[in-house]
């Protein structure tokens, strides 16, 4: 259609009159009263450009204005602007059509529809004189002609008829698709239903026609009949829903629904499938959901087919039998819920309906297999039964066992008041469960005694409360072992264990033996059978430097010390033993003495054990004896032999004294003795160099070298002044002699704790003054390097020297090479390192 676009002459307002109606929008400004609009061919005198646009591009229109003079050419319509108002002309005279105004807007809009055909248009034509390049479109009839030469697509062909011929095409009546794609309607226009010449309709019911017809049809093909249109324009398109929707549905004033094609589609929401009808609570219909509201819903002839197609991920026949039953009515099929399998039934105690997003089972082993995995079989099957109820006395449970960690025991999976001690209802199928309370116990409270486990779980006891007589270790008192009973009247019953991990023995013997292997298991046992009994045997008392029975104390028995407070405290059958083993550097005699009698020793009593051990500083090593008495037979220095191969052996003499080494007898029982061996002892002592440690404690010089604790930069030899030694030979006055290497080293007999000795004097130097070793060695042995004569660099000069000394002119002598320089056997390969410097240059030459 064309249209009109009319701006009021003051520019102020503009109306676009089209297929739909009148509306206000504002528009570009034409023009004024002295800038009248003029003929435009196929636009407008439009100097902004902006209604051209709009009329072309927006509303797909061709506006002409002509002169504002008044009714012009009798052939053409015409315009005349009077004031606030636009007239429009009929063609050919002055009669108004109607007007538009500033203050009224027109409420017909017939005048744009009889005015449409004023524009050209593509057409047929019969004058019979057709030009040459005409003729080959020529056909024997105007349908034809349009068809063929102007029908690229429904909608050119209907106009060309109608240009051609001045008469609207009317349609057919068949059937095509809409533009909605949801319905099919007729090829026929509702406001072109009745011959005009005639005034009759065209078609048999144009009543029907009005709610039926759809506009001329512009594309896609057509159908005699509403079926074949429904069936075949569109494969997903459903036939008798389309079908309803373009007849029956398609009148506003129908009352009646949809009713429905019986078929199936699916609830993905409710994940079940629904039967396309009525909802109604009539018997046989409880599968209804409702009839489809679209043409593009899936059908199927089945729930089991809508199942299989739209919801595969649900069991198959929990699909189909709750989409069979209809939503919210129970199906006796089961379902996994939160606390396990449950049937979708009613009327009894463990019924529970499925949700609709539930999958659901056939059987009730099936959903516990394949949805509660997890959960124990038996229990979730019990648990499943629509029956079971916690509180009735006929529910059986799974009957199997489960441990309760917080009773030690196992408990049975039953009604508790069932009257069976043993049952207690599972409050979880996550757990394991066993056939029995024994395989329950040793499977999972291992830990616990086994029979005590048993027990307890067929008595409906906790662990802690069952008491079984048998011996565990005690964490309290002086008992190490007790009995696992009631401590009432019974002195070696420590109580009801909770025997969570505890251990249970048969015997206080046994639990003595593998529990405390390091006590005296006498001592053991009687302090757990009975607190009170003494053991009547001997253990050490350091503090007395003696041994103590475990008897009463009192005035009558000196020899008793009461219990031990340590019952790890080693014991012995007699005090003999006990002083022999514990008490060895004291005379055994004098112990077993004292020990019976009551009376402490003293050290002077003692002649000590002969061994080395660390003195009280802990920087060297002494004897354990004391060098003030005299060796008596039996003294066991004399077995020992401390200073052997040091010295000559120790031996038995009325005037022979204990060496100088003794530092008198210790009585600290937490010593530590190294035998006859001085170097094991000092090894003990590591912050001191093991060869000073040994020279410290055999009071001997070492004849190695050391740095000089006043000059470090030189050495001293460790050898006494006039002695002839192994390796370092000493004068008189204190000088090495006879040693090729440090002939002229002063000798020094004193070093401590922290002196490093050294094998050689090359050694020392190197250990103490390593950047200058060789000026060391001359220094400690009082004599002058004399050097290589090989070349260095001296980098304070940046020349080439020789390793000498001299005083004389024209010689290279630059004083005696330090540790850290280079030298070079000639002066070529050591200029070759000051390669910048010329031969001349670069060696040095005294002046």
């Amino acid at each position: 259609n064309y249209c009109l676009m009319v701006v009021k002459n003051d520019g102020s307002t503009a109306w676009t009159v089209d297929g739909d109606g009148i509306t206000t929008a504002p528009a570009a400004v034409l023009g004024n009263e002295d800038n009248s609009p003029t003929i435009a061919q196929n636009g407008v005198n439009d100097p902004t450009g902006e209604i051209k646009t709009a009329a072309q591009t927006a509303m797909d229109t061709f506006i002409t204005w002509w002169d504002d003079s008044g009714p012009g050419a009798s052939s053409d319509p015409s315009v005349v602007n009077s004031g606030n108002a636009i007239t429009i002309y009929e063609a050919g005279g002055a009669s108004a059509r109607g007007s538009l105004n500033g203050l009224n807007k027109p409420t017909s809009i017939d005048w744009c529809e009889a005015y449409s055909t004023m524009a050209p248009a593509h057409y047929c034509k019969a004058d019979g004189n057709p030009e040459e390049y005409q003729e080959p479109t020529l056909k024997n009839d105007i349908q034809t002609c349009c068809s063929e030469n102007h029908g690229t697509n429904a909608g050119m062909e209907n106009s060309c008829l109608e240009v051609s011929t001045g008469v609207k095409p009317r349609g057919d009546a068949n059937w095509y698709l809409s533009s909605s794609n949801d319905k099919c309607v007729r090829n026929c226009d509702v406001t072109n239903l009745f011959d005009p010449s005639s005034y009759t309709d065209i078609y048999d019911d144009s009543a029907t026609y009005v709610n039926e017809c759809g506009g001329l049809q512009t594309w896609g093909t057509s159908y005699t009949a509403i079926a074949d249109c429904c069936s075949n324009s569109k494969p997903d398109l459903q036939p008798d829903y389309c079908a309803w929707l373009s007849t029956t549905g398609s009148d506003p004033s129908n009352s009646a629904p949809y009713p429905g094609s019986d078929d199936w589609y699916s609830d993905a929401s409710n994940s079940l499938c629904k039967k396309d009808c009525p909802v109604s609570s009539a018997s046989g219909q409880e599968a209804c959901g409702g009839t489809i509201t679209t043409a593009y819903t899936n059908l199927f002839s089945t729930a089991a087919d809508c199942c299989s197609a739209e919801l595969s991920w649900l069991i198959p026949v929990g699909c189909d039998t709750k989409s069979t039953a209809g939503e919210g009515e129970p199906t006796d099929l089961y379902w996994p819920s939160p606390s396990g399998c449950r049937q979708d039934c009613e009327g009894k105690p463990n019924c529970a309906a499925a949700p609709s997003t539930s999958r659901i089972y056939a059987t009730a082993d099936e959903c516990c297999k394949q949805a509660n995995s997890w959960v124990d079989e038996d229990y979730c099957k019990s648990r499943a039964h629509p029956d079971f109820d916690e509180s009735d006395d006929t529910s059986s449970g799974s009957n199997m066992w489960y441990v309760s960690y917080q009773d030690g025991v196992c408990r049975k999976d039953c009604y508790p008041a069932s009257g069976a001690a043993s049952c207690e209802w599972a409050d979880s199928g996550s757990m394991t469960f066993f056939d029995s309370e024994t395989s329950c116990c040793k499977a999972l409270l291992g830990s616990n005694d086994e029979g005590a486990c048993i027990a307890g779980s067929q008595q409906g006891l906790t662990i802690s409360t069952v008491a079984t007589d048998k011996w565990y270790v005690s964490t309290s008192g002086d008992q190490p072992c007790a009995k696992d009973c009631d401590t009432s009247g019974n002195a070696e019953c420590g109580g009801i264990v909770s025997k969570t991990g505890v251990r249970l023995y048969d015997s206080a013997d046994d639990c003595c033996d593998q529990s405390y292997s390091w006590l005296n298991k006498d001592l053991c046992i009687k302090e757990s059978e009975n607190v009170d009994a003494p053991t009547d045997l001997w253990y050490v008392d350091y503090g007395a430097n003696a041994c103590k029975k475990d008897c009463t104390v009192s005035s009558s028995n000196l020899e008793c010390g009461g219990r031990p407070d340590d019952i790890s405290t080693p014991m012995y059958d007699s005090s003999d033993t006990c002083c022999s083993s514990k008490l060895n550097w004291v005379d055994k005699d004098t112990c077993v003495a004292a020990s019976e009698s009551g009376t402490d020793p003293t050290d002077a009593d003692s002649p000590g054990t002969g061994q080395w051990r660390k003195d009280s500083t802990w920087n060297k090593c002494v004897l354990d004896c004391s060098s003030s008495n005299t060796i008596a037979t039996g003294d066991p220095i004399l077995t020992v032999q401390p200073l052997l191969p040091n010295a000559l052996a120790i031996t038995l003499a009325d005037t022979e004294s204990y060496p100088g080494q003794c530092d008198g007898v210790i009585s600290d029982s937490s010593a530590v003795f190294y035998g006859n061996s001085v170097s094991n002892c000092c090894k003990s002592i590591n912050w001191v160099q093991e060869e000073t440690c040994i020279s410290l404690s055999l009071g001997d010089v070492s004849e190695k070298f050391f740095a000089n604790p006043s000059d470090r930069t030189t050495c001293l030899a460790h050898q006494d002044d006039g002695t002839d030694g192994t390796t370092i030979d000493c004068t008189s006055a204190g000088i090495v002699q006879n040693h090729a290497a440090a002939n002229g080293v002063e000798c020094a007999d004193t070093i401590t704790a922290n002196t490093k000795l050294y094998d050689s004097l090359e050694d020392c130097c190197e250990g103490n003054v390593n950047w200058d070793s060789d000026t060391c060695i001359h220094q400690s042995k009082g004599t002058e390097a004399t050097g290589t004569n090989e070349y260095y660099v001296d980098w304070s000069l940046s020349q080439c020297v020789q390793d000498c000394v001299s005083d004389d002119a024209n010689t290279s002598c630059g004083g005696i090479a330090k540790a850290w320089d280079k030298l070079y056997s000639t002066a070529t390969a050591c200029c070759a390192r000051l390669s910048w410097l010329s031969r001349s240059k670069c060696v040095y030459y005294k002046s």
